[in-house]
């Protein structure tokens, strides 16, 4: 997304009204009912949700300029013609007799009030319950802490895309759809809380507090999104480098809650076709992230230099799923290595279990990776004692310490155009080739016995009670005796 481009601006200029409101002393979820100032004219303003609406959707920025009067009539009766039907936000919005008075031009009545819910001493869990989505992965885990914190709790489901799979899961909590608690604890980015608001309207969030988990992964928070904060009334930040993105820019507290993170797994080489006596590495990458991001030619580069290719105690195994999303990177890599057989390429899409199993079965996980905002795959290679070789940058580092890892040194360059969606202007690390290949060296050398264990930091037993301290200091749970 451009800094130049009629999204960025719509969404700085989306963002400064909603902080002028907020420092105001609008309720925070009213403001999206109120009328985005910059974007509005006499009888046709656009509300702030509307105007949010838009920024999610690229069909709709195809369909209206909103930078011109007549496009933003045209966008105001699609919303009353069709996205009522699509969004409970908007049927909401205009069914408020304070939004009725800004397009009949009559004095508009004062937004209904909000009671805040009943304190019940405990908290709604919302997120991808089921999705082979690493966000997904990071709600069943905090599920799994909460459990083990014996925290309150229920789950409700943001259900995702036909195109994402589903991992089947036994919770120990209670699925619901309605909230029960006067807290909520959201695991989902930034973009899909907003959907999910939309979608679902705002009753979630009235009268109740509001903590996001949100993902992020490079060094700032764009300012066009700042109104998403406007959903969240604590962001507990996964990582280091998650926090001091968010801490900047956000009305809210800021807290460091590190995953918990879960890996079980026996290896099989047989199972899945890899050689014995081989030193074998293996690393991923979702086709729904950043490829650029993942940098997974920079693993396949570094393995050709480090090793000749009539060196057969040495194998390769790239593991993606849903790489027809970035089809044609794809099918580049694939072409760069067609004459190396050690190569193995993988584009489907396993269970948890199927995947655990494989790194278990590999002895070095390789994350090249440009930017992480905690990198669980990485974890997870530690948690079944593999060796790691990662790019010394960015979430990972939070566990730098833990196993055995090679960190590859890496400069910092400008993340290019539409690398990254809104990361224009910012940075992120290009591994140091030499030194990727020296670490893919140095780790085969060291054979296939077993890393060091990666010690309790990512136990759900540690996370679960660092979970309780902060809602018992929020007054969400009692103190345990």
């Amino acid at each position: 997304m451009g800094r130049e481009t009629g999204p960025w601006r719509i969404g700085l200029q989306l963002s400064r009204c909603a902080r002028r409101l907020l420092c105001a002393g609008v309720n925070p979820r009213d403001i999206f009912f109120k009328p985005c100032d910059s974007l509005s004219t006499d009888r046709r303003p656009l509300l702030a949700v509307s105007v949010g609406i838009w920024l999610m959707r690229p069909d709709l920025q195809a369909a209206f300029d909103l930078e011109t009067v007549e496009d933003r009539t045209r966008y105001l009766a699609w919303q009353v013609d069709h996205g009522v039907q699509e969004y409970a936000a908007l049927r909401e919005a205009f069914a408020r007799p304070d939004v009725r008075g800004l397009y009949l031009g009559a004095a508009g009545a004062p937004p209904p009030a909000e009671s805040p819910a009943p304190a019940t001493g405990g908290v709604n869990v919302v997120g991808h319950l089921h999705a082979r989505l690493g966000v997904g992965e990071d709600v069943r885990c905090a599920a799994a802490a909460l459990t083990a914190a014996a925290i309150p709790h229920v789950l409700m489901d943001a259900p995702v895309g036909s195109d994402i799979g589903s991992e089947p899961h036994a919770f120990a909590a209670a699925t619901v759809s309605a909230p029960l608690h006067a807290t909520n604890l959201l695991f989902m980015s930034a973009w899909e809380t907003f959907r999910y608001f939309c979608v679902n309207g705002s009753a979630l969030w009235r009268g109740r507090r509001t903590i996001c988990v949100w993902p992020w992964e490079l060094p700032n928070w764009p300012e066009p999104l700042d109104f998403c904060m406007l959903l969240a009334d604590e962001i507990w930040a996964i990582s280091s480098f998650v926090r001091s993105a968010f801490e900047l820019r956000a009305p809210v507290p800021v807290v460091a809650m590190p995953s918990a993170v879960v890996a079980q797994a026996r290896p099989d080489r047989a199972a899945y076709g890899l050689p014995e006596g081989a030193f074998v590495f293996v690393c991923f990458f979702d086709g729904n992230s950043s490829f650029a991001r993942k940098n997974p030619g920079a693993v396949i580069a570094a393995f050709r230099a480090a090793f000749p290719t009539t060196d057969f105690s040495v194998r390769l195994v790239v593991k993606a799923m849903r790489a027809g999303g970035s089809s044609q990177a794809w099918r580049k890599l694939q072409a760069d290595a067609e004459d190396d057989p050690r190569i193995a390429f993988v584009d489907e899409e396993w269970s948890r279990d199927e995947v655990l199993g494989l790194i278990a079965s590999c002895d070095a996980l390789v994350s090249l990776h440009r930017a992480e905002g905690f990198g669980r795959p990485i974890a997870e290679a530690l948690l079944l004692r593999r060796s790691v070789v990662a790019t010394k940058w960015s979430g990972n580092l939070d566990f730098r310490d833990r196993g055995r890892q090679f960190l590859v040194d890496a400069a910092l360059r400008r993340v290019p155009v539409g690398a990254y969606s809104w990361g224009e202007g910012q940075v992120w690390a290009e591994p140091v080739s030499a030194a990727a290949v020296e670490a893919m060296r140095a780790v085969a050398r060291l054979g296939s016995e077993p890393a060091p264990p990666a010690g309790d930091l990512f136990d759900p037993d540690i996370v679960g009670a660092r979970y309780r301290t902060r809602l018992e200091a929020l007054g969400v749970l009692h103190r345990l005796r």
